[in-house]
C-alpha cells in the first residue's frame, strides 16, 4: 500500500530527529517527497509503502513525538469540467503526475504528485485544486 502522510512539526519537534526515529522502529519505505521548514515549524509530505497496519503505527509513532501525522487522500484534483486542456501545466510539473494523453486531454496521477503546486498558478481556467490540510 502507497500511502500519503502530512507530517506537521512545530516547536520542540524541530529540534529532534523524529523522522528517523520513526523510520527505525519501522519496516515500512519512507520518502520524502516535499518539504517547507523554517525555525518555527514545518511541513514534510512523505509517501510511505507498507501494510495498512505498518503504516498505522507510523502515524502513531509520530504523534507520540508530537507530531500532528495526517494520510491524505484525494489531495489534488483537476476538474476535467473546466480544464480546457491547454497543457500549460504539463511542462512544469517535475514528477509527471500532469499529461497529455492520446487525445491530447490532461490527465492527473495522484499517486506521482508532490504537491509543489507549480501548477496551481499555471493553469489559466483555475482547473487544478490543491486542498491543503
Amino acid at each position: 500500500m502507497n500511502v500519503k502522510i502530512m507530517l506537521k512539526f512545530a516547536g520542540e519537534a524541530l529540534d529532534k530527529p523524529i523522522l528517523v526515529e520513526v523510520i527505525r522502529k519501522t519496516s515500512a519505505e519512507i520518502n520524502i517527497l516535499h518539504a517547507e521548514i523554517n525555525s518555527r515549524k514545518g511541513e514534510i509530505l512523505i509517501g510511505v509503502e507498507g501494510p495498512p497496519a505498518e503504516i498505522e503505527k507510523i502515524i502513531k509513532l509520530f504523534e507520540v513525538k508530537g507530531v500532528k501525522a495526517e494520510k491524505l487522500e484525494h489531495i489534488v484534483t483537476l476538474d476535467s469540467d473546466v480544464c480546457m486542456d491547454c497543457g500549460a501545466c504539463v511542462s512544469l510539473c517535475p514528477t509527471g503526475a500532469l499529461s497529455t494523453a492520446k487525445d491530447y486531454s490532461v490527465k492527473l496521477d495522484e499517486d506521482k504528485c508532490i504537491l509543489c503546486e507549480v501548477c496551481v498558478p499555471a493553469c489559466p481556467v483555475r482547473a487544478i485544486i490543491v486542498k491543503r490540510p
